[in-house]
């Protein structure tokens, strides 16, 4: 049975294009072969073959890679809560380091770009589906990388890395991979719908 998956890491460093005053985030995204404080790993491996899956479907098609201000309840993207647009992942050692532009024309992106210039509380969360195994790994077969969200935990403000939280179970599918593709289409088609309506206004 799949489960929601996040990890929390605090940290990020906020930059402002001074061409074009665009607002990022940088940082650790996720980390790998530690454990987190609920005593979870990820094996580098599993987060390797997501972020080149990323790398390909998102980054080199130009495809954006939303992420949510807050995690929403499911594994899909409400685009009304869209905040930030991951554009880069790189591995330094066993972290990995990413760039995540705040889209501060929208609602909730005006709303994270003012909670990051005010408190050093907000995070950065990978949002995934997957099972976490009995040795405490989370499982490299079924795991996805969805997203990263920004989120706020004030009480673990001065933790790296929050670990992970399992939320509801998401298995409506005999077949795993049949559930994970169709996530992605509904995924793509949301966003292929939203810029359709921008373009056209």
């Amino acid at each position: 049975m799949l489960k929601l998956i996040t990890e929390t890491i605090y940290g990020l460093e906020l930059l402002e294009s001074k061409s074009d005053k665009d607002l990022y985030v940088v940082g650790i995204f996720s980390s790998a072969e530690q454990k987190n404080q609920n005593g979870r790993i990820y094996k580098k491996a599993t987060l390797e073959r997501e972020v080149n899956r990323i790398n390909e479907e998102y980054f080199k098609t130009g495809k954006p890679l939303f992420g949510t201000l807050g995690h929403p309840s499911s594994p899909e993207t409400d685009l009304p809560d869209v905040a930030l647009r991951t554009v880069a992942l790189e591995w330094r050692g066993n972290d990995l380091y990413g760039k995540a532009k705040i889209l501060k024309e929208l609602p909730k992106g005006s709303i994270a770009a003012a909670l990051l210039k005010e408190s050093k509380m907000i995070g950065i969360s990978s949002r995934g589906l997957g099972e976490v195994s009995n040795d405490n790994y989370v499982n490299d077969e079924s795991y996805t990388l969805l997203t990263y969200d920004i989120v706020s935990n004030p009480s673990n403000s001065s933790s790296w890395v929050n670990g992970i939280y399992e939320g509801a179970i998401f298995n409506s599918y005999e077949n795993v991979e049949d559930e994970l593709e169709l996530l992605r289409r509904k995924h793509f088609d949301k966003i292929t719908n939203m810029l359709q309506r921008i373009k056209g206004r």
